[in-house]
């Protein structure tokens, strides 16, 4: 059964979750010690405030269209996940909304993050006694500030009974960006407006369209002047100028034929920080 259900495909949506590692933490490029948080937390255009759900008991293709819930920079922008309807089939690209934010929002969020201790060194947020939840997603906060990289990392985050205070500090901060405009003031808030990325990363899997079930897939051919599908069963990346309009104008059920061979494709936008298909910076 090759349709996805566009219920789970619903950005954001944590589903269930792959054999993730146990919840852990990791300090990157440490400049404070544990607990404390370093003088003078400003904010300048290394800043990056970063949050992910990580793993998932969900098709690779879904994994690999993963997007942060939430990413803010320093140079005042703001990326969310843009909202799709429950009809299948929906866009090929899942919509990302990018908004501007004022200094005093910028400053308003770093408070946020250093009264919830995210601005130090990563806190242990395992559980004692460990945590009895197979397949749950890892919630991943990454902050880079004043020249240093902090990475928190809970598994099973917010769905674990009983919790622990550094655990319930961490979910309470995920939970405040959810209304953004909440947390940092609505009046340092610019309006939402679609994401045009400069490049896409995609990856593509062999098919055979007789085995889709309703509504039946339509085939599309591959430019010819990009690089083969088959070198891209892995990762490959499309910049907006080599025919990446494709995926704009595609949907869920669109495949493409490139050299008798027929693929589906997962495709994503690229958001600051994205390196091609390497990891995220």
């Amino acid at each position: 059964m090759k349709r996805r259900s566009f219920l789970l495909a619903l950005l954001g949506a944590p589903a269930v979750a792959l054999l993730a590692a146990c919840g852990d933490s990791k300090q990157v490029n440490p400049g404070t010690t544990p607990g404390t948080t370093g003088p003078g937390h400003t904010v300048s255009d290394d800043f990056v405030l970063r949050v992910v759900h990580e793993g998932g008991l969900v098709p690779a293709d879904m994994i690999f269209n993963r997007l942060p819930t939430l990413l803010v920079t320093g140079d005042g922008r703001v990326f969310t996940q843009g909202a799709i309807t429950a009809h299948y089939p929906g866009p090929l690209v899942m919509p990302v909304m990018v908004a501007t934010i004022t200094s005093t929002g910028l400053a308003a969020l770093v408070k946020a993050a250093d009264e919830a201790s995210l601005l130090g060194a990563a806190a242990n947020y395992d559980l004692p006694d460990g945590i009895g939840i197979a397949d749950a997603p890892t919630t991943v906060v990454t902050i880079t500030i004043n020249g240093a990289t902090y990475e928190h990392r809970a598994y099973a985050l917010g769905i674990d009974t009983p919790s622990t205070p550094t655990r319930e500090r961490l979910q309470s901060f995920v939970a405040s960006t959810a209304d953004f405009a909440q947390l940092v003031g609505a009046a340092n808030l610019g309006l939402d407006e679609v994401y045009e990325p400069t490049t896409y990363r995609y990856r593509a899997t062999v098919t055979d369209p007789a085995q889709w079930s309703d509504p039946k897939p339509t085939v599309v051919g591959w430019p010819s002047n990009s690089p083969y599908l088959s070198d891209a069963s892995a990762c490959a990346t499309l910049t907006a100028g080599q025919d990446a309009g494709l995926f704009i104008r595609s949907r869920q059920n669109t495949l493409f034929e490139d050299r008798g061979v027929v693929y589906q494709l997962a495709v994503v936008a690229e958001l600051p920080g994205d390196v091609g298909c390497g990891p995220v910076t």
